[in-house]
């Protein structure tokens, strides 16, 4: 009787564990796939792209990214959403028509820009591409 009630016990133990995890890894999991889709797809600076990677070279990591946050909040930087552009909109300029943005234009796709970081070799040229505007503006969280 004692071993019997102990058996019960452990399988109840183990089914429960078995489901908390599996609970834990689908939210895990939905909640990463929303952030994912959030992100940054396609990225547009208004100004001079050679001046701003030059501002941003000298900085740290994390001034730089602060650096973007407040072009974000100035309008100096507008982003398409992975969401926006599954959903057929890939010109973001078209997108943005209606605000005055200005001449000057950068425009980037964050996808292409991983493959060109992902080819880079040497270290100086990695340390180059990850210090301009386009790696700070794609790894924007929302």
């Amino acid at each position: 009787m004692k071993n019997n009630f102990k058996s019960k016990i452990i399988v109840i133990s183990f089914f429960a564990f078995v489901v908390s995890i599996y609970s834990a890894s689908y939210f895990y999991t939905k909640n990463n796939n929303q952030r994912l889709l959030a992100s940054p797809r396609i990225v547009m600076l208004v100004g001079a792209e050679a001046e701003k990677n030059d501002h941003l070279l000298e900085l740290t990591d994390d001034q730089r990214r602060d650096a973007i946050r407040l072009l974000l909040l100035e309008k100096k930087i507008f982003v398409l959403s992975q969401t926006q552009y599954n959903g057929g909109v890939t010109d973001i300029i078209e997108y943005y028509v209606g605000q005055y943005i200005g001449d000057k234009l950068a425009v980037a796709d964050c996808m292409d820009y991983s493959k060109k970081l992902e080819r880079a070799m040497i270290k100086t040229e990695n340390e180059t591409l990850k210090s301009s505007w386009i790696f700070s503006a794609c790894g924007l969280i929302p």
